[in-house]
């Protein structure tokens, strides 16, 4: 449990970096990191500059020069201006294309389910305090709307946001979740409703969820993080809950099997021994 708040302590630069992105109403993954798509007004504006400017500067190379006006084939000043009008009129269209095509702004969706807060009881109480700061985390820093943890294939928790009617723990993992676990590498679905293996999350996650993130934790454990946003999770997103999730991997293994007791069993049975040497 220490050592999950120290590395809560480790993140906290981030979810404070991240509050203002992750609260807006339009979302633009990775904006404080990429100059890309800070900047991206200007940069969609250079061709169009770069196109008017080199128009210009024939022109005033004309003037300037005193050559004449009329274009002649023999002339190798007059070849040079033509292959610059021609390169500045590509630059121009280009310009006001990119002007005239912009990305729909990313408009976060409010999800059609029940909230839920679902810890199994076989989870020891450690492991479920990395549980919860894993989720607080997360929803802080991040889109995340649900969170979703595996182990051994059975649901040990779902904190968020759950399909309506669903009995907490029923969730269960599908084929996606299954190749996710046999490779050790995660699967991101961007914009969930272009996949047909969505119907997988359908059981457990709201319909109108627009992203899913699976990811692996350790041999045995599975993540699966879902958000209210097309591209919700940026490239720093994956990356971070990789990181939770490696972080998991201890916190996880140390649920016992489904065909052992569970902490809480293994206690009162302990209990019930103390009591029964007692009254003999």
């Amino acid at each position: 449990m220490v050592v999950g708040w120290q590395y809560g302590e480790l993140a906290g630069n981030r979810t404070q970096q991240l509050w203002r992105t992750a609260a807006s109403a339009e979302v633009k993954p990775d904006e404080e990191y990429d100059w890309a798509v800070r900047y991206e007004g200007a940069l969609r504006s250079v061709p169009l500059a770069a196109g008017a400017l080199g128009i210009c500067g024939v022109l005033i190379n004309r003037v300037v020069s005193g050559v004449a006006p009329v274009v002649d084939a023999s002339s190798s000043q007059s070849r040079a201006d033509v292959v610059i009008i021609g390169l500045s009129a590509v630059l121009v269209l280009t310009g006001l294309q990119w002007l005239s095509l912009r990305p729909k702004p990313l408009v976060p969706v409010e999800p059609d389910g029940e909230r839920v807060s679902y810890m199994s009881v076989r989870v020891p109480r450690e492991a479920a305090a990395e549980l919860r700061w894993a989720w607080d985390a997360l929803r802080t820093a991040t889109r995340c709307r649900a969170l979703v943890a595996f182990h051994r294939g059975r649901c040990v928790m779902h904190s968020g946001v759950a399909a309506r009617g669903l009995r907490p723990g029923a969730a269960s993992m599908g084929p996606i979740c299954m190749r996710a676990l046999e490779t050790g590498a995660g699967i991101y679905m961007a914009n969930l409703v272009l996949y047909p293996g969505r119907l997988e999350f359908a059981g457990y996650l709201p319909e109108n969820m627009q992203g899913v993130l699976v990811q692996p934790a350790g041999e045995h454990g599975l993540l699966v993080a879902a958000t209210d946003t097309q591209r919700g999770f940026g490239r720093l997103d994956q990356a971070w809950v990789a990181s939770v999730a490696e972080k998991l991997d201890a916190a996880l293994d140390s649920i016992p099997p489904e065909d052992s007791p569970g902490p809480d069993l293994a206690a009162a049975a302990v209990a019930t021994v103390q009591s029964r040497d007692i009254s003999a």
